[in-house]
């Protein structure tokens, strides 16, 4: 079946700036961002049992996530792996765990093979620095590259593709996420919550 990708209005973007611009004001709040999105189909919350989400729910952040009622699942076990590898490393970078990161990185590199090639490429791109900032420029890339993959092999559930305006010095950086919540990767706990929904992958 076609995978759909829904967009959200720009008045969600700009939403999104704004939200961002205070949440940099107030680093030190821990008030809840909601992003403005539309989003058809989105059901009750339920936990998904993916990879690093034990981590989020033990982190001292008290954000209550909603996660779509359908378990996130793929055609088959190494896109199953896929995803689970690259979730891991967006929680290390909302975590600012550049240590970590690099070790989730590189499990995510191996499952690639030559068949693969670009994804590999910039798993491995995370994986050999140990700068978190460099991490998180080299996650961005992987982000938009392995968006057509996910979209050919989801087979349940949603993905939100998420969006912070002001990562990567004002430039933008997209990334994926079961959670239709916003924790960013890009600034971890100096802007959590900074960023919307822009689009979603279902199937």
């Amino acid at each position: 079946m076609k995978n759909t990708i829904k967009l959200v209005s720009i008045a969600a973007i700009a939403l999104s700036i704004t939200s961002c611009g205070n949440d940099k004001k107030n680093e030190t709040e821990n008030d809840s961002l909601e992003p403005v999105v539309s989003v058809e189909n989105e059901v009750a919350n339920e936990p998904m049992g993916n990879a690093g989400q034990n981590e989020l729910e033990t982190s001292n952040r008290s954000t209550e996530m909603r996660i779509d009622k359908a378990t996130l699942s793929f055609k088959n076990s190494a896109s199953n792996g896929v995803w689970d590898a690259y979730n891991a490393v967006r929680v290390a970078l909302i975590a600012s765990d550049a240590e970590k990161t690099k070790q989730q990185a590189a499990n995510l590199a191996i499952i690639f093979d030559e068949s693969n090639a670009k994804l590999k490429s910039a798993a491995e791109a995370i994986a050999t620095t140990e700068d978190l900032e460099a991490q998180r420029k080299a996650f961005s890339q992987f982000s938009n590259a392995v968006q057509t993959y996910f979209r050919k092999n989801i087979s349940a559930g949603t993905l939100y593709k998420q969006h912070c305006p002001m990562a990567l010095n004002g430039k933008g950086a997209d990334w994926l996420s079961n959670e239709s919540s916003i924790q960013n990767p890009y600034y971890g706990d100096k802007m959590m919550n900074c960023g919307s929904v822009t689009a979603t992958i279902t199937k």
